[in-house]
C-alpha cells in the first residue's frame, strides 16, 4: 500500500512553482510552433500528391507515397490534438465521439506508454452516442487521468492499462483502470487534494486534482474505485455554467 507524502517545504514549493512557470512558457510556445510545422505538413502532402499524379508509379513507389501521406495525416492529426490542450483557457465545446477522443489522447501519450511498456487495452460500448463536450477540457483530465495510470505501473513487469467506455443514463462514462497498486481506503478521500501524493520524485500532485477540476466546470466528475479505478463521468451535453472554484475540489 503507498504511502501518503506531501511535500511542503519553502525549498520544494519553490522548486514546484518554477517547474509550473516553465511548463507555462513551454505551452505558450506550443501554439505558434505548430502554426508552422502544419504548413511544413501541408506542403509535404501536397507534393506527395502531385507526385503520385506524375506519370506511371511502380508498385513500391506507389506504396511509398502512400505511406508518406498517411504519416503526414497522423502527424497533422497529432499537433491538432496538441493545440487543442494547449490552447488559451476558454469555453470549446463540441460535438464529439467519446471513442475518437479517447484514441486522440492515448495517440499524444503513444510513446510514453511503449517506454514504460505499458499494454493498453480499450472497450468501447456498441451505439455509443456522440456527446456535447469541452473536448480540450476533457482532454485534459485525461491526459492526467493517463500520467497517473503510467506512472502507477511504472518499473512493473507487464503493466496494462484498460480504458472501458460505456453510457449509463444519460451520462459517458469513462473508466481507466491500471494494474498499479490499490489505493489504500484511508487515502482515498484525499487522493483530489491539490499537492498530495502518494509518489517520491518529481511529483506535483496536481494531476488528479486538476482533472476533476476540469471535469466538474462542465457537470462532470471522476472517482476512484479498486475495482474500475477512475471513473470518468460526463453529461451528453455539457453544462456551460461552470462551477464556483470552492466547489470543485470538495
Amino acid at each position: 500500500m503507498p504511502e501518503s507524502r506531501i511535500l511542503f517545504t519553502e525549498e520544494e514549493t519553490q522548486e514546484k512553482l518554477a517547474r509550473l512557470y516553465r511548463y507555462s512558457q513551454v505551452g505558450h510556445c506550443v501554439s505558434s510552433v505548430t502554426h508552422d510545422v502544419n504548413n511544413f505538413l501541408g506542403a509535404i502532402l501536397a507534393y506527395a500528391e502531385l507526385i503520385g499524379l506524375e506519370g506511371v508509379q511502380t508498385a513500391e513507389s506507389t506504396r511509398m507515397l502512400g505511406e508518406i501521406m498517411e504519416a503526414v495525416r497522423r502527424s497533422s492529426r497529432l499537433i491538432g490534438g496538441l493545440t487543442d490542450i494547449a490552447r488559451r483557457e476558454r469555453p470549446d465545446i463540441r460535438v464529439v465521439r467519446p471513442r475518437e477522443v479517447v484514441e486522440s489522447v492515448l495517440d499524444l501519450r503513444r510513446y510514453d506508454l511503449k517506454v514504460a511498456r505499458v499494454s493498453v487495452e480499450t472497450a468501447y460500448a456498441e451505439n455509443l452516442p456522440d456527446m456535447a463536450v469541452d473536448l480540450p477540457k476533457l482532454e485534459q483530465a485525461l491526459i492526467y487521468l493517463l500520467s497517473n495510470a503510467i506512472e502507477a505501473v511504472e518499473g512493473r513487469v507487464n503493466g496494462r492499462l484498460k480504458i472501458s467506455v460505456f453510457s449509463e443514463d444519460e451520462r459517458i462514462c469513462f473508466d481507466l483502470w491500471n494494474s498499479g497498486e490499490v489505493v489504500g481506503e484511508d487515502l482515498r478521500t484525499r487522493l483530489f487534494e491539490p499537492f498530495f501524493t502518494t509518489k517520491n520524485g518529481d511529483h506535483l500532485g496536481l494531476g488528479l486534482w486538476a482533472a476533476r477540476r476540469n471535469l466538474r466546470m462542465y457537470g462532470g466528475d471522476v472517482s476512484y474505485d479498486p475495482q474500475r479505478g477512475f471513473s470518468v463521468t460526463l453529461p451528453r451535453e455539457a453544462k456551460t455554467a461552470a462551477l464556483k472554484d470552492e466547489n470543485l475540489t470538495a
